[in-house]
């Protein structure tokens, strides 16, 4: 059986936080921030916060946001066990139609400098890599955590 693509639903909060954990994707976060990251999402956009499944276990996850100007494509994690096998592919196609079908074509996503296959995965997929473009972050509670 193939990959079953569908947006997030509240019980998949400790998969999908469990899968980031995996990729690597919390190590800026403070104890509970993942899991309510996550929460609050589902109050925004939850049709563009998509979960893959296989055999009813989550193996990967993409989130789309939408800012009123342009969609964001953030944290595509795809399970170890499931990596270089096209999921990543078809979890960014997904997300890509419910953005046109909502009439949002303008996108943009960001990519640690330091992950390879990330930068290559979506170079392959037909984005561009806008080097004259700086990524600045602030917090305003004074904590030095990244943003």
């Amino acid at each position: 059986m193939g990959l079953s693509i569908r947006s997030l639903r509240a019980a998949d909060v400790p998969a999908v936080e469990s899968l980031w954990e995996e990729a690597g994707m919390t190590s800026y976060a403070s104890s509970g921030d993942i899991a309510d990251e996550i929460t609050d999402k589902l109050e925004r956009d939850p049709d563009l916060f998509l979960v893959g499944e296989l055999d009813g276990t989550v193996v990967a996850t993409v989130m789309g946001t939408w800012d009123g100007h342009r969609g964001r494509i953030k944290r595509l994690a795809v399970a170890v066990t499931h990596r270089r096998s096209g999921l990543g592919a078809e979890m960014t196609d997904e997300l890509e139609k419910r953005f046109v079908d909502r009439g949002i074509t303008r996108l943009r996503l960001e990519v640690w400098a330091d992950n390879v296959g990330g930068l290559s995965f979506w170079e392959e997929r037909g984005y561009e890599l806008q080097p004259d473009i700086r990524y600045f972050v602030r917090n305003l509670d004074d904590s030095d955590d990244l943003c």
